[in-house]
């Protein structure tokens, strides 16, 4: 965020490296920006290739799901706050930086940055329509 380029454009997509957003990404999550200038975070659900694979990628889908169907779902529309994940959303870079930035002290930063903005109040939506690839972990790892 620190980088010159940075200071010319108004948002910021966050991927984990393991996540395929499609390609029409942009444009099914910056028009939400355009239409509430208080909107500082959208975030996007994750959908999983390999939910069938094994009874460990079957309960890690469930687990998941119940987070995004039931907490993120239900906190968008109600509470106007929910706990970014760190991955798959958009942010406004100005709530970014009028919330101090993105901080790495914490082993929670999505977390942190998230509640940061919203004291500040910013406001997030959460689509669950929109959904964003990723491969679960498929085997226990063993040392």
């Amino acid at each position: 965020m620190n980088c010159d380029y940075v200071k010319d454009y108004e948002f910021v997509a966050i991927f984990d490296a393991d996540f395929q957003p499609n390609p029409d990404f942009l444009e099914q999550t910056v028009a939400y920006f355009m239409e509430n200038p208080e909107l500082g975070l959208v975030q996007t659900r994750w959908s999983f290739v390999n939910k069938d694979e094994n009874l460990l990628t079957k309960l890690q889908n469930i687990n998941l799901c119940f987070h995004f169907e039931v907490e993120q779902q239900v906190n968008s529309i109600f509470l106007s706050f929910f706990g970014f994940n760190g991955t798959a959303g958009v942010w406004r870079i100005k709530a970014l930086e009028d919330s101090g930035g993105w901080l790495e002290r914490t082993t929670v930063e999505d977390m942190d940055i998230a509640v940061r903005a919203h004291l500040n109040g910013w406001k997030f939506i959460f689509l669950n329509d929109v959904k964003v690839f990723l491969i679960l972990l498929t085997q226990l790892i063993s040392k």
